[in-house]
């Protein structure tokens, strides 16, 4: 199966939700968490057939304060599991290639997550250790994480062109991170260069070695943003539009494997090292004086990597979303999003002939309705054009409802 995006990964770096964390009134520092995400999607169009899927995915955290627990200052422990249910649409009807559910999964109870991590500085600086995952770390996009098609999670340059730690597995790694000041960071991360096959040798995520064939895999990432916190604060009695101090974030970064790796083609070289690169840009539009919850914002990522050793040579998704779009639903978001990936020249079919296409695009329309905080409904339109990329398709369009529940 193609590997979806991590489907709760935000800027923020939380796996889940922070309004969804309850503590346990007895236990200083030992927070626990839950999400449980469920969804039914339509093929309507294209693809092999018509039909109607439900899939799931739980996940259960524990996050330790080791500070206030056993009055160690800046460590902390997090764990997380999950489990995943159903079988997707991608499979069984329009096979295309990003994955069109960002829960899509082989069905299995999987560790997730489980690392330490020791501030330094006040949080100036930071190291984290243990079974990690990229797409909680790098090429985050505060917008994009709205939408359900997987190409607006984890970067597809990344996904599809290496062994890499993203949803639903996790790898052994160690990652560096430090902020001098509100508005910039650094961070870096060293990880194994093969996380194992979810169907196969790594079902449930407890592949905790660095194969010595298969390289390290490292990532390293800048960001910085703009005017940080300049929201209008809550209550503002000032009229009209806010059209200064609008916050944006951008991010420059890159990957690198040290393995090998095959030409892709009829060329059977193989080539020392691969690598790409990114680039991503958050920033507000628009938010009203009124109320702070009301912002229109922008995003797009770009993404490259060499087409004589990868899959997918390059990649942009951009959208809009806006939040507050009704008066008295602050908290809903209307999200329009568009993604192009281009497939490497050299990609042969299964009898070594040259494929006739190279791309798929994908466009979709979602809206999510905040029932409270720890409930929502999402209303999930999409069409993917050329689905599968490397040979004519017809458009698939595709239809759901997901529901969100966390605590």
């Amino acid at each position: 199966m193609a590997v979806a995006q991590d489907p709760i990964s935000t800027s923020t770096r939380e796996v889940i939700p922070s309004e969804a964390v309850t503590s346990l009134p007895h236990l200083d520092g030992l927070t626990f968490s839950g999400l449980l995400i469920t969804e039914l999607f339509g093929n309507m169009s294209g693809g092999t057939q018509r039909t109607v899927i439900w899939e799931s995915l739980s996940i259960l955290g524990m996050h330790l304060d080791c500070e206030k627990a056993m009055h160690f200052p800046g460590l902390s422990l997090n764990v997380n599991g999950l489990y995943c249910a159903g079988y997707g649409l991608t499979d069984k009807a329009v096979h295309d290639l990003n994955v069109l559910s960002n829960i899509d999964s082989y069905d299995s109870l999987r560790l997730y997550e489980a690392w330490l991590q020791q501030d330094f500085a006040d949080g100036t600086f930071s190291i984290r250790a243990g079974q990690l995952l990229a797409d909680a770390e790098f090429f985050a996009s505060q917008y994009s994480s709205l939408f359900v098609n997987s190409s607006f999670g984890a970067l597809p340059v990344v996904s599809l062109n290496f062994s890499s730690p993203i949803f639903p597995i996790a790898a052994p790694g160690v990652r560096l991170r430090t902020q001098p000041n509100e508005s910039l960071y650094l961070e870096a991360a060293a990880f194994s260069g093969d996380v194992g096959d979810p169907t196969g040798n790594n079902k449930h995520n407890l592949r905790l070695s660095f194969p010595d064939n298969d390289g390290i895999l490292v990532f390293a990432e800048i960001g910085y943003t703009l005017n940080p916190g300049t929201a209008p604060e809550k209550g503002s009695s000032t009229d009209g539009i806010a059209t200064k101090n609008l916050s944006g974030t951008y991010k420059l970064g890159g990957c690198f494997d040290s393995g090998d790796f095959s030409a892709g083609d009829t060329n059977p070289s193989v080539h020392r090292h691969n690598y790409a690169i990114y680039l991503l840009a958050d920033q507000e539009i628009w938010h009203s004086d009124r109320a702070v919850d009301r912002t229109l914002a922008f995003f797009c990522r770009l993404g490259f990597a060499p087409q004589d050793r990868n899959t997918m040579t390059a990649f942009v998704d951009s959208g809009l979303t806006l939040q507050g779009l009704l008066a008295g639903r602050e908290n809903d978001s209307l999200g329009l999003g568009f993604s192009y990936g281009q497939l490497s020249d050299s990609l042969v079919d299964d009898l070594g002939r040259k494929v006739s296409n190279h791309n798929e695009t994908v466009v979709e329309l979602t809206y999510r309705i905040a029932l409270n905080s720890h409930a929502a409904l999402q209303p999930d339109l999409q069409c993917i054009l050329n689905p599968g990329g490397v040979r004519p398709a017809a458009t698939a369009v595709v239809a759901g409802l997901r529901c969100t529940l966390s605590f």
